[in-house]
């Protein structure tokens, strides 16, 4: 019988995820063994993983939101890559972005099945390090310079849920003044100089909860998606914002868009950013260049495959 790990984080959902791990534990019962771990505070899923890979399990499945998800499989990606389990996902946040590109929702029978089935799927992840040392996995998008601020507001604030507090943050941090940097970039070994409030870093095609800023961003196609805004009024970046919402929209032609599979980024000030929704550089900490790097196909994860009529 497999045997999967399942790592809880009580706190997601507003306390209702306990709920959801009972419910996989009982529909699971003869088919696939789980041992449930709960966290007690932020980093430790990606402890908790590591120890699970070290006992040679089948699988360590999260159970939380995008931030539980990030630890995880943060967690898998240290472990060498030929006894690294695949991760899974039972969606229990108030975004599940990195679950929605996958196609998995909130049907805890359908996610149960699929954990049960072990059908897998290879997708791509991103090593982001700065000049200083500190280094993280990206498997969704990462936010910098605006969309970073907007990141570290929205972690001070408890109302309302959703995308309605990634809005709040929103506004709020645009009554200030946003931020503005002359970036040089590295693409692909190609030079170039921006001046941007924005620049926004994908591996899926939603961030936020609702926000499509990259739609068109695939998990497996070795390649992350960036967004660039330049400069602009608050109005514009906030009509941007809420434009984003929708992922039929034409995107205005003074937003650059592209792809990569190297990035560096020089700023001339400070870089906030976050990695995967979770508030990572703060602009006190000065940090000021990163080098990305896509890892291609490098994590597996129990999904719909395409054979079984997945996307």
């Amino acid at each position: 019988m497999r045997r999967l790990t399942a790592i809880l984080n009580p706190q997601s959902d507003r306390g209702r995820t306990a709920l959801l791990a009972d419910a996989l534990q009982q529909t699971l019962a003869g088919r696939v063994e789980v041992q449930l771990l709960r966290t007690t505070r932020r980093g430790e899923a990606t402890e908790l993983t590591e120890q699970a890979g070290a006992t040679g399990c089948d699988g360590v499945v999260a159970i939380g939101g995008d931030g539980t998800v990030h630890e995880v499989a943060n967690g898998l990606l240290a472990m060498p890559a030929d006894v690294r389990p695949p991760l899974g996902v039972i969606p229990a946040g108030s975004g599940n972005d990195f679950a929605f590109a996958l196609g998995i929702d909130k049907n805890q029978e359908r996610n149960a099945e699929l954990l049960a089935r072990g059908a897998t799927r290879a997708v791509d992840a991103a090593l982001v390090e700065t000049t200083s040392g500190r280094q993280r996995y990206s498997i969704n998008n990462l936010g910098i310079l605006l969309e970073g601020q907007i990141n570290l507001a929205s972690h001070e604030l408890h109302w309302p849920r959703g995308s309605g507090l990634y809005l709040r943050a929103a506004l709020q941090t645009l009554v200030r003044r946003p931020p503005l940097a002359k970036l040089q970039l590295t693409v692909d070994g190609v030079e170039l100089t921006r001046e941007s409030a924005i620049l926004s870093i994908s591996n899926g095609c939603r961030s936020g909860g609702r926000f499509y800023l990259t739609p068109s961003a695939q998990l497996d196609d070795g390649r992350f998606d960036y967004l660039l805004a330049p400069p602009a009024s608050r109005l514009r970046l906030v009509w941007e914002i809420y434009k984003s919402l929708r992922r039929d929209r034409q995107q205005s032609a003074w937003i650059e868009q592209g792809e990569f599979s190297s990035m560096t980024i020089r700023s001339d000030i400070p870089l906030a950013a976050h990695v995967d929704g979770e508030p990572w550089l703060r602009p006190e900490e000065d940090e000021r260049e990163l080098k990305i790097n896509v890892l291609p196909g490098v994590l597996q994860v129990f999904a719909i495959t395409t054979a079984q009529g997945g996307q």
